[in-house]
């Protein structure tokens, strides 16, 4: 049986944790998937009874598949995985959608959920995952090779994110925290991007152990949606 990521310091209250990935195939995968509790680490538990996944062809509306599934990621796919990948998710003809939702959750078992369809459809073939929440792309051959028993890692689940700001400064923000029903962290003015990122990934690591953090709410232009923090 597969052990649940737990959450050592979880506090009730918290936001849904939400995750959802894109599988991109250029074959019909098999239906039912062959899912294994033991081979593709899928748990027991709430998560698991509420993750879905969802197929769409290309062939029933090719405009729609190319501009909802395709083009709001193929830059991210090049940039993360290089041309190839990107070539492999341009000739793709079917995705998979993998979404699991589940109201603060106490432990991150929808989150290993996810991730379990994922092992299983690129195992039966898919070409690229997209960890939409994350804002990141994974190759499907390293997907399929995830143990199934790993120990769950933060900077897999969550990214940080640097970027030059009209005024010439630097901001960093996170992708990825509503995997954890927790807002996304920002910080502005950024001096030291090695220190900035290892406090956001420090950050990152207690908010989805279930702790909340205590900082004003920043509203503002950074990408993304939902809520953030700023910190000082």
């Amino acid at each position: 049986m597969t052990e649940r990521w737990p959450r050592e310091n979880y506090v009730a209250g918290g936001g849904p944790g939400d995750i959802a990935l894109i599988a991109l195939a250029a074959v019909k995968l098999p239906d039912p998937l062959p899912i294994s509790r033991s081979r593709h680490g899928m748990p027991d538990g709430a998560g698991a009874d509420v993750a879905a996944i969802v197929p769409r062809e290309r062939s029933t509306d090719p405009a729609w598949f190319d501009d909802n599934v395709l083009a709001p990621f193929l830059a991210m796919i090049e940039e993360d995985l290089g041309p190839t990948a990107a070539a492999a998710a341009r000739a793709a003809e079917r995705a998979y959608v993998i979404e699991c939702k589940l109201d603060d959750p106490d432990d991150l078992g929808h989150v290993q959920a996810a991730w379990a369809l994922a092992k299983c459809v690129c195992e039966e073939g898919a070409a690229v995952i997209i960890d939409v929440f994350a804002a990141r792309a994974h190759l499907g051959v390293e997907v399929a090779a995830l143990p199934p028993d790993r120990a769950f890692d933060v900077m897999h689940e969550v990214t940080l994110l640097f970027d030059e700001q009209p005024d010439g400064t630097i901001a960093a923000w996170t992708a990825g925290l509503r995997k954890f029903g927790r807002p996304e962290l920002v910080v502005l003015g950024v001096d030291d991007t090695t220190e900035v990122a290892l406090a956001l990934r420090d950050a990152a690591s207690l908010l989805a152990s279930g702790e909340f953090l205590d900082a004003p709410a920043y509203e503002g232009d950074l990408p993304g949606d939902g809520p953030a923090l700023r910190l000082r």
